[in-house]
Parts: C-alpha cells; structure tokens; sequence
C-alpha cells in the first residue's frame, strides 16, 4: 500500500512523522476515512468537505485543492493494485517547538486494507453496549478516540461489537457510527451533537422512497421502545443491532425493515 506525505508519495512502510507533530503530542489532528467502490472513491464529494469543516473547526489549513487531493487518492490506489480499498486523510497541526503552538499542518493520506466483518454480523445483527460519553468537538472527526479505547477492554469483557453513547439523557452515536431505529415504518435517527456520517446521509436518501423519517433527539427511555436498531458506517455499510445492553430488540433478529434498507444499499453501491 502506497501513501501520501506533504506532496510525497512512497510505501507506507517507509512512511514517517517526527516526535515533535502536536498531532501526536497532544492529538491535535482531525481525519476522515472513505473507501473506494471499484477502484473509485465513493463520495468523495461529502467527505473532502466534511474534512475541511473538521479542520477549520481546529483552524487547521488545507492547503490543496479538491481536484489535487481526489487526484493524489486515484494514484495512490492505482498505486496500491487495489479495486476496493480504505482511504485515510490525516492533518496533523504539524511539528511544535513547545508542544502547544501549531502554524504548518502535515497532510497524509494512507492507503489501508478495508476491514472484513463475519457475515453473521450481517444476518444475525451485533451487541453495543452504553456509555455517557459525548465528543469533545462533535461535529468534527478529530483522532481523539481516548474514551472508545479506553473502553476496549470492557467492550471484549461484554462480548459487544461496539460502544453507543449518550448524554443528558439523549442517545447520540456510535463510537465510529451513527445509529438507527425503526418505530413502526418510521426510520428514526439522532440529528444533534453527533458526526452526521456520509454512510448515513446516503441511507437516509434512499429510506425516502421507502419510510416515513424523523431526524430528531431519542431520549435514552424512548430507545427501549423502538422495534428496529442498526449501524452505518464507511466500511461496514448497514450493521443489525440485535441487542444493547441487556434488552434485544426484533425478537433477536434483524428487522424486516433494515434488512430492506440493506438491501436497498448494497444494490445502489455496486452499481457505484
């Protein structure tokens, strides 16, 4: 796999950031992840400029262009001799002389392997588990994951895919996804303090032909009631939710709704 460093590109193994980048000092970074659909970058459009918003929003400059970055990204998996791939962008606040003070960022971008799940993920759903969590900067996709890590063990522990939180008695996201719920034929999913990701606006596109949508708050009570849950994400598209915490939900199994939305999904990416 091939990678992009400040207008080089060389092997990711050979690839390297010096000690004194604030991005690894202090996690002053933000990124973003897209993948490729038959060797093109999929919506290349809304993540490029969800990457600009999480860098201004830490007054970080980007100092390329979209034609130069979605270029540079076509190369890099040419490079790679992949169809389907992972592509991260990384800006670091760049190299600091006191670890607090930050003027030229460092821009990355990796080629990456896409993780593969266990297709019973998709026919038999997954676990979260709660916590009261809410990002720091939360509309931005910074690096600073501490608590998601810092809760891995505990996750393994209870045998659960992943973390939801909540805060102030609302639901809110995924650790690295956005959530989902079925109330009936209505398609429900949180609107505020959340990374509203590209995965969810393209579901929440083609639901409109299907279901009646609400983007609204959830509290954590309402949560309970719902008939259908599931997860979107870059990499592992629809995800069934069978269970949070302790309550299952559609009997254990996977909703007739979300396996809708799947499908529904699946066809319009691999006509990409």
């Amino acid at each position: 796999m091939y990678c992009f460093i400040n207008g080089n590109i060389l092997p990711v193994e050979e690839a390297k950031i010096g000690i004194t980048d604030i991005g690894l000092l202090r996690s002053y970074a933000v990124f973003d992840y897209m993948r490729t659909y038959n060797g093109k970058p999929f919506g290349f459009e809304d993540y490029i400029v969800r990457f600009r918003n999480s860098a201004e929003s830490l007054r970080l400059q980007l100092n390329y262009t979209d034609e130069e970055i979605k270029s540079t990204i076509i190369r890099l998996v040419e490079k790679s001799n992949v169809k389907e791939a992972g592509v991260r962008l990384l800006l670091t606040g760049g190299y600091s002389s006191d670890s607090i003070s930050f003027d030229n960022p460092n821009f990355i971008i990796v080629i990456e392997k896409l993780p593969v799940y266990p297709s019973s993920y998709y026919q038999h759903g997954v676990k979260l588990i709660t916590d009261e969590f809410q990002r720091a900067v939360a509309g931005s996709k910074t690096t600073d994951y501490l608590n998601a890590i810092k809760l891995e063990p505990i996750k393994k522990e209870k045998g659960a895919f992943d973390i939801l939180y909540h805060k102030n008695n609302l639901v809110l996201e995924v650790a690295r996804n956005n959530i989902f719920f079925f109330k009936n034929n209505t398609l429900i999913t949180p609107k505020d303090d959340i990374l509203k990701g590209i995965t969810r606006k393209h579901v929440l596109l083609l639901a409109k032909d299907h279901f009646k949508i609400e983007e609204r708050a959830v509290s954590v009570s309402e949560m309970w009631d719902m008939d259908e849950v599931f997860l979107t994400g870059t990499s592992k598209k629809i995800i069934p939710v069978v269970q949070i915490d302790e309550q299952h939900f559609s009997n254990g199994k996977p909703g007739a709704n979300t396996k809708k939305l799947m499908e529904v999904f699946d066809v319009f990416v691999n006509n990409y």
